[in-house]
């Protein structure tokens, strides 16, 4: 294939389109370049393997740490490990919006891989890997019915911004992500600070109006270096089969769909797959037919049949269209973790609990942008029983990542912030039971036990996945709340999260080619009227967090040090701060800003060592009054602590109203007194005075003569020889001078 470069103009920035230089031995290769980041996007397709009865298409999303200049942060492991969520988020991305392009019946492997080859750290990464990877597409000779294209949008100062860059996007006030193919919009991802209706309707038509002018030019590129596509047999049974097979259990199919039994559905299927497997053993052992073929008639047959009747104003369950199932709703299920809420919605049901730490439990993760920490995590767990099936177990998978990674973003902006609420929170949803959108039960449910943990939210949060069964852009109906039969046979799983007053977070997954932006809209008013039912039945319950956090939870407070006292209170390898420790049975973590986080279950551990830490640092003013306690005795004065863990000196001169020879004839260790701060000397060590003690202790005659007596000293002439200090003595030199 010949080198070839196309600029792509999207909104008023460039994305430059490259192809033939790169991986020549794939099926197609293009190269984005976005300012000076550079992805890479390979496609490549394999064998057909009709044991399997999905399209196996895999997306990966590789981030090289050298694109960003990075070498690992580790120091035995120096080699870029496995993908991190963000990848694996990224890559889904990719796979969600292209996988509805692909032909019926075009089952062979597909692989496509993005990787990030450069990376300027200001434009984003997504963006660039998402045009690659939709052009390879176009240009190999894979059956494919794209173009399609990815927009990002965000809103700064009630302004839109398309593919803002990466300081953009910190300031914009939600992050949408919009693909579009021929057919209209087939992916959304979005967080948002709470955003109205209107405005994201409005971002997301901007979204698609752009994406379809990117299209337009993709298809340009395609045509001028684009490889013809193969031609290929559908695989999977004949119209003949299905017509066979659906005589045979007509009646069965009825009765499964007239049963509507919630959460029934795969048992209901397998006895009617059980039952055609006995009508063909004969053919099935002769091979004359394909066992796979068998069940996949059986789904066809099922699903067509729900999806008819469905249109005709009959869901499987019998609910109206915008009826959400039972809600049952408990708060604080678990006795000793620090907040826990079991949210069951129909046979949906997840179990959320929250977990307080130290921001030293912080979470780092590094890609080729740089390290980044994050002090609110949530995670989705779902064991095989959940779905009553056996399966594996392990590390969770990306349907997991992704699932998690939506609770979190939709609760993001009701977090409170560090400053008012210094803990690292964890949310775990144990996902007990899935009959249908269990990532928005794990959203409310993470909702109710924030507030059970007495996490000071600033609103609550709740989400409803919407679906759709379309037999046109015309005829279709919205299903609110859809369940698992639903999901499996339906168009679209439509989530959207937020609180009363607006959106914090969008994701969209669809099984037809596109949605009209009418189904977009119509599908914001139905979620939006779920939404605040679910939020009534949640403030039923529990209406605000606990007044107290968990008494298993940690007790933490902040204190923010000066840059110049930060080793002061650390101390010389850390002795000081590990005495603080021990001393008042405490945690303390210094972060590199200098904010002192310490913790301990007893709160008043907690707030002594900040006074004491407080202590140390404040800046003293000529004038202050303060309460102290003599800690030692010299000839020269008393040292005086009259801060915790700060000290300063007493002199003599400031003790009686005359000569004192011996402070300890009326000063102890242990005497407490009121002392002022008089002021600093040139190392701008604090000088005391305490004119209540000076007061009480006038000097005597005694003392005068004392003074006398001890510094008046005669010479051989008999003349009196005072040394005059700070005066230069032309015969002596500096010798006179006060020593420092």
């Amino acid at each position: 294939m010949k080198n070839y470069t196309q600029d792509i103009l999207v909104g008023e920035k460039h994305i430059s389109l490259s192809t033939g230089k790169l991986a020549p031995q794939t099926n197609a290769s293009v190269v984005a370049q976005y300012g000076n980041t550079i992805v890479l996007a390979t496609v490549l397709m394999g064998k057909l393997d009709e044991t399997k009865d999905y399209f196996p298409l895999s997306v990966e999303f590789v981030d090289k740490l050298y694109a960003g200049g990075i070498i690992k942060g580790s120091k035995w492991i120096k080699r870029d490990g496995g993908p991190s969520d963000t990848a694996v988020l990224f890559g889904r991305i990719i796979d969600r919006s292209l996988r509805p392009l692909f032909p019926n019946g075009f089952l062979n492997e597909v692989q496509i891989i993005t990787t990030v080859l450069s990376n300027d750290k200001n434009h984003d990464v997504v963006i660039p890997a998402f045009m690659a990877a939709s052009a390879a597409m176009a240009i190999s000779d894979i059956p494919f019915r794209g173009p399609v294209s990815a927009v990002r949008v965000g809103h700064i100062n009630d302004q839109f911004i398309i593919n803002p860059n990466i300081e953009e996007l910190q300031k914009s006030k939600f992050d949408l992500l919009v693909c579009t193919g021929p057919k209209g919009i087939n992916m959304i991802e979005a967080d948002g600070n709470i955003v109205e209706n209107d405005l994201m309707l409005s971002a997301i038509k901007l979204a698609k109006d752009t994406g379809d002018k990117v299209n337009e030019q993709i298809e340009d590129f395609a045509k001028k270096v684009g490889k013809q596509k193969i031609t290929f047999e559908p695989a999977g049974p004949s119209e003949e089969l299905i017509k066979e097979v659906e005589s045979k259990i007509k009646s069965d199919v009825k009765d499964f769909f007239d049963k509507g039994i919630d959460g029934a559905h795969m048992i209901g299927q397998e006895t009617i797959v059980e039952k055609v497997k006995q009508l063909y053993q004969d053919k099935i052992k002769s091979e004359e037919v394909s066992l796979n073929h068998l069940i996949a008639s059986v789904d066809e047959i099922i699903k067509n049949h729900v999806r008819q009747q469905t249109l005709s104003g009959t869901r499987y369950d019998k609910r109206s269209f915008d009826e959400i199932r039972n809600l049952n709703i408990e708060a604080g299920v678990l006795p000793v973790t620090h907040g826990s809420a079991l949210f069951e919605r129909g046979l949906t049901q997840a179990l959320t609990v929250t977990t307080l730490a130290p921001l030293s439990e912080k979470l780092y993760l590094e890609d080729s942008t740089g390290e980044i920490t994050k002090r609110y995590l949530h995670y989705y767990s779902a064991m095989p029983f959940s779905t009553g099936q056996v399966g594996r177990t392990g590390r969770p998978g990306r349907r997991e990542i992704g699932h998690g990674a939506l609770a979190e973003k939709a609760l993001i902006p009701v977090i409170p912030a560090e400053a008012d609420f210094p803990y690292t929170i964890v949310l775990t949803s144990e996902v007990l039971s899935q009959n249908g959108s269990s990532s928005m039960a794990s959203t409310c449910g993470s909702t109710m036990s924030l507030m059970d943990a007495g996490v000071p939210i600033k609103d609550k949060v709740a989400g409803i996945s919407i679906g759709l069964i379309a037999d046109t852009d015309d005829k279709y109906v919205l299903l609110t709340d859809i369940a698992g039969i639903e999901d499996h046979f339906g168009d679209m799983d439509f989530k959207i999260t937020g609180t009363r007053n607006g959106i914090t977070a969008i994701q969209l997954d669809i099984k037809r080619e596109g949605l009209t932006l009418k189904m977009v809209e119509e599908t914001f008013v139905a979620s939006t009227k779920a939404r605040l039912q679910i939020l009534d039945k949640m403030e039923s319950v529990l209406a605000s967090p606990r007044a107290q956090l968990s008494q298993f939870a940690p007790k933490i407070k902040l204190v923010q040090l000066p840059e110049d006292k930060i080793g002061e209170v650390i101390g010389s390898g850390g002795k000081t701060i590990k005495a603080l420790m021990e001393k008042f049975g405490v945690q303390i973590d210094i972060d590199d800003f200098g904010t002192a986080s310490i913790s301990a279950q007893d709160q008043k551990a907690i707030d002594d060592c900040a006074y004491e830490i407080e202590s140390m640092i404040k800046e003293v003013q000529i004038g202050e009054e303060y309460d102290g306690v003599v800690t030692r005795v010299e000839n020269f004065g008393a040292f005086i602590e009259f801060l915790p863990g700060r000290e300063a000196l007493l002199h003599v001169s400031e003790m009686t109203g005359g000569f004192l020879s011996d402070p300890s004839t009326i000063i102890k260790i242990g005497d407490k007194l009121k002392v002022q701060i008089a002021g600093f000397n040139d190392n701008h060590q604090i000088k005391l005075s305490s004119p209540e003690f000076k007061a009480a202790h006038p000097a005597s005659p005694d003392a005068a003569s004392a003074e006398a007596g001890t510094r008046t000293q005669f010479n051989r002439f008999g003349g009196d020889r005072r040394p005059q200090f700070g005066k230069f003595d032309s015969r002596m030199g500096d010798r006179n001078r006060r020593p420092r």
